[in-house]
């Protein structure tokens, strides 16, 4: 374990902190996307708002409470917007192809990829983001 790990307090720390922003991001991501659906904005429009709700959430918790992270600003930014990035062009793929392919709603397919992007975000961000 490196001095740098053990001030940060380690991966189990990381890994639960993680797990509870995740959990309360998950809230304001799926929130936002459910209430615009319900009034009506397409779901590409819905996901990008929602997206970028929670990503602001997101870093904020991670940078500064989940990672302890005193990184470079603005390089830990500009990756965590193109993680971003990524995650909203993946889900929005999958919304659009997999409820034809397999018949499931965009509410399962956004929650089934939220899931995917909880395990990718956690290693981008230990290990690159807020390295």
């Amino acid at each position: 374990m490196t001095a740098n790990t053990r001030r940060k307090g380690g991966i189990v720390r990381q890994m639960l902190s993680y797990g509870g922003v995740s959990a309360m991001q998950t809230f304001v991501e799926f929130g936002v996307f459910a209430i615009l659906q319900l009034i009506g904005l397409p779901f590409r429009l819905a996901n990008t708002a929602a997206v970028f709700c929670s990503g602001a959430f997101n870093y904020v918790m991670n940078r500064n409470v989940t990672f302890k992270s005193s990184s470079n600003y603005a390089r830990s930014i500009a990756m965590f917007v193109a993680m971003y990035c990524w995650n909203l062009l993946f889900s929005n793929l999958m919304m659009a192809w997999i409820p034809g392919l397999l018949g499931w709603s965009t509410m399962v397919v956004k929650i089934v990829t939220m899931g995917m992007q909880a395990i990718w975000g956690f290693l981008l961000c230990r290990y690159v983001i807020f390295k």
